[in-house]
């Protein structure tokens, strides 16, 4: 009887301990001091303080900062150091670490290596999200989100859509089109690329891509510079073809960012309901107003066209070279007409290509002050994203430090206020690198609590 008794007050024991709720674990929280702080729009006098708890900035100020009561946070102490919003880059593809044709002769899990290697390289050159326009990433960007790898927040297009003949036919010369006995080309079997012609493939094609996890849809408008069959003056899809696109994306609650370079194409864009123009180099002053007049963003890039790619045709030369000497033109009516105008990149084929990605900064220098190149790869870049609306794999605030904003943070050696070429040296100009709250650089000396 007694050895029930006990047995019974020890069960009531375990079942009242288990009842009290177990404490709620402290969040993590950082506070960051002594800093000059560029918020996405502007540089605040004197230094300041930030406050992170979790994976979010919950307080800015210029002076002392107290934390939160529960919380015991990390100290930085930025020792006077510029604090910026992590870099976005609004076109990059970071599924394309080769050349086509070397994707294609190599072992998948090959290619799958280099995407990781490369995605980290970029977060450490300081580029905490970045906007693919075009390449099969869904499951890097999975990688990543789930921390199996280091990386940036990926904005994915899925497979950027093409019409025969387009910018994204990748076809080899003698290979036929799918509806006259041919196949799908590797660049479709991979999930980079899709052709598709009329309104209904059109409308299937936008619609596969929000279905495997598209945040926006890619379509190309014009010819390009490193495809072969397609001249820039080249104008594609129809009216009716791209506004099907429009509708389908529209219908996901997001929207179409065009591949164009000349003024036809990027007016047709226009007027069917696009919301953003990549490059858009070879575009003329009417059509450079109209962007401004309609609030549509232009998504361009320099640093690409710096250097000829190995391995391209006298055709493709020619174009590369005519783009970069239209490029001070198309800038200097983007500043006339105070354009909203996207930072991006676009570097392909190779992981050593993606490395200047940097260099943009420095190059952008020609025709923007450096507080205006900063605006452009933060908060500028940051209104691109947004764009996304329904779709946004991130619904919060990114490219400033405001309470709210995810705490993807810069602090940067030397002063890029002053000489924006220091970023072109990530390496050296980057002290500190946080992403979502987390830490993945740190040389400016051990944190103290």
């Amino acid at each position: 009887m007694n050895r029930l008794k006990a047995t019974l007050c020890t069960s009531l024991l375990l079942l009242a301990s288990a009842a009290v709720p177990a404490a709620a674990p402290e969040a993590q929280a950082t506070l960051i001091r002594n800093v000059r702080i560029f918020d996405g729009h502007d540089v605040a006098a004197g230094s300041g303080e930030v406050l992170i708890v979790g994976n979010k900035i919950e307080a800015v100020s210029r002076g002392p900062l107290s934390p939160p009561a529960g919380t015991h946070p990390t100290v930085i102490d930025g020792g006077g150091r510029l604090l910026t919003p992590g870099f976005i880059d609004a076109h990059v593809h970071l599924g394309l670490v080769l050349t086509h044709s070397a994707l294609e002769d190599s072992d998948p899990t090959y290619v799958a290596s280099l995407e990781l290697r490369g995605a980290e390289a970029a977060l450490l050159r300081g580029f905490t999200t970045e906007r693919d326009t075009g390449g099969s990433v869904m499951g890097l960007k999975r990688a990543i989100d789930e921390g199996y790898a280091a990386g940036p927040r990926i904005y994915p297009s899925g497979a950027a859509i093409s019409q025969t003949s387009g910018h994204g036919d990748d076809r080899r010369y003698t290979d036929r089109q799918r509806h006259w006995g041919g196949t799908l080309s590797f660049a479709e079997r991979r999930g980079d690329e899709v052709i598709a012609d009329g309104v209904p493939e059109v409308l299937a094609a936008a619609r596969e891509q929000l279905r495997l996890g598209a945040v926006q849809i890619k379509v190309m408008a014009s010819g390009g510079a490193a495809s072969e069959f397609d001249p820039l003056y080249v104008t594609e899809y129809t009216p009716e073809e791209l506004r099907a696109a429009v509708d389908a994306a529209a219908g996901f609650g997001t929207y179409v960012t065009v591949h164009s370079y000349n003024a036809q194409s990027t007016r047709r864009a226009i007027e069917a309901g696009v919301k953003c123009i990549e490059h858009g180099h070879l575009i003329d002053e009417p059509t450079m107003r109209l962007l401004a007049e309609r609030g549509v963003f232009l998504s361009t890039n320099v640093v690409v066209y710096e250097e000829l790619p190995p391995g391209i045709t006298a055709a493709q030369k020619v174009k590369f070279e005519q783009v970069r000497e239209a490029t001070d033109a198309m800038m200097k009516l983007a500043r006339k007409y105070h354009v909203k105008l996207g930072f991006g990149t676009d570097l392909i084929n190779s992981l050593d290509a993606q490395a200047r990605q940097n260099r943009e900064f420095t190059l952008r220098s020609r025709w923007f002050s450096p507080l205006e190149i900063l605006r452009q790869a933060t908060s500028g870049n940051a209104e691109i994203l947004a764009l996304s609306g329904l779709r946004n794999p991130y619904p919060g605030k990114l490219g400033v430090i405001e309470p709210g904003a995810y705490a993807d943070l810069l602090l940067i050696n030397g002063d890029p206020l002053a000489d924006i070429s220091i970023l072109e040296h990530p390496d050296s100009a980057l002290a500190l690198i946080m992403k979502d709250g987390r830490i993945y650089r740190d040389t400016r000396g051990a944190a103290s609590r």
